[in-house]
């Protein structure tokens, strides 16, 4: 009878050890919440993946400089500047409310090596590190190895 007890003590531990969650979690330290205003200010691409092959250098020399408040989006490179339009929302994803920028840069002529419409999508946050200088991206839809989009940014 005594060693019966031992083990549903022993299971009735290990239930409560494999439910509690770590309200200590490392990540939430390194990092912010996502607000639309963030996002204003002139970034770089610091990391692009397109089906898990790394693009990055593609778009090195490129500048981005988002406008929230009037949706707008100029890309620089070269000294040459288009202007096309985002848009910043949240959404609901899997009962997950998620914040979501929408890049349109179809209307824009590849100015460089790059080609911006790879950076046509809806792209969902996944990080902001603690300062709010680097803004981690993923494709919302993908039916591949989703895409990974990081900002950096240069000034605000």
């Amino acid at each position: 009878m005594k060693s019966f007890s031992n083990i549903a003590i022993l299971f009735f531990l290990s239930i409560l050890i494999t439910n509690c969650s770590n309200s200590d979690d490392n990540s939430a330290n390194n990092s912010q919440q996502f607000s639309p205003e963030l996002l204003n200010g002139k970034w770089r691409i610091s990391f692009f993946s397109d089906e898990n092959e790394t693009r990055t250098a593609e778009f090195n020399g490129y500048e981005f400089l988002f406008n929230t408040n009037d949706e707008s989006a100029v890309v620089t490179y070269n000294g040459t500047t288009e202007i096309s339009s985002i848009e910043v929302f949240q959404e609901d994803n899997n009962g997950e409310t998620i914040w979501v920028l929408y890049t349109d840069f179809d209307d824009i002529e590849n100015l460089g090596a790059a080609d911006l419409s790879d950076l046509v999508e809806d792209w969902f946050i996944t990080n902001v590190n603690g300062n709010a200088t680097v803004i981690q991206f993923e494709e919302l839809y993908s039916n591949n190895t989703p895409e990974i989009l990081h900002l950096t940014k240069i000034s605000n």
